[in-house]
């Protein structure tokens, strides 16, 4: 198995660390700041709302996209704003990994997630080969914890340095945000223009269940056939 980086502090001074820890946070302000001359009042209140509610689970990104979408964002913001958000989020977890190990509760579930990890992959040596373009399609799809707090944990968990990390999250957020919001910009624009509200909620409403159904028919196979 691949030699497991420890991403310790690095003898970082306490002024670095700090910045380590503000510097995600400063980006994401900025980024706001840009989009306040991008969009009016109400769309950047709307986008900052999302923004919060993708950081802060259970939305993922195949709700936050579409949503920001029928709330009138561009599709190209839409997946730009998550794309950044988890950049924000994998710069924040490579630089800080050893300060969340001390906060209680969430280093013992992260020892454990790893733990249970290494555990699977030294019964399945053939999946160390495969760990780059295996993280990049982790963080793409749509699934429940895929983003890059989790992809984060999973890239340490194979071994990864940090940059190849960091680089796998952002080649899956690309992916995987931009193929959603190519897709309900789509579905979107096949919405005659005078259909109403009503019309396209109840679009996004039909995704969702299409999406939901997805979603249960992947988990419960296995469990079936177990």
């Amino acid at each position: 198995m691949r030699q497991i980086e420890i991403w310790g502090d690095d003898d970082a001074d306490d002024r670095t660390n700090v910045l380590k820890v503000l510097i995600p946070f400063l980006l994401c302000g900025l980024f706001l700041s840009v989009v306040w001359f991008l969009l009016p009042v109400g769309g950047w209140l709307f986008l900052f709302a999302m923004m919060v509610a993708y950081v802060v689970p259970p939305l993922g990104r195949e709700s936050v996209i579409p949503l920001c979408i029928l709330g009138g964002i561009p599709w190209w913001l839409a997946a730009f704003t998550i794309v950044f958000l988890d950049f924000a989020g994998g710069l924040f977890m490579a630089w800080n990994f050893p300060l969340l190990m001390r906060i209680p509760r969430v280093g013992p579930w992260i020892s454990r997630f790893v733990e249970a990890g290494r555990s699977f992959l030294d019964r399945r040596p053939w999946l160390e080969r495969l760990y780059f373009v295996g993280l990049i399609a982790f963080v793409a799809l749509p699934f429940d914890g895929s983003g890059s707090i989790v992809g984060s944990i999973v890239g340490r968990m194979l071994g990864m340095a940090k940059t190849e990390v960091l680089t796998c999250i952002v080649i899956g957020a690309v992916i995987g945000s931009y193929a959603i919001a190519l897709g309900i910009d789509w579905v979107v624009n096949l919405i005659p223009p005078g259909a109403g509200f009503l019309v396209s909620i109840s679009i996004f409403l039909l995704i969702c269940a299409t999406l939901l159904l997805t979603y249960r028919n992947h988990y419960q196979r296995p469990e079936a056939e177990g």
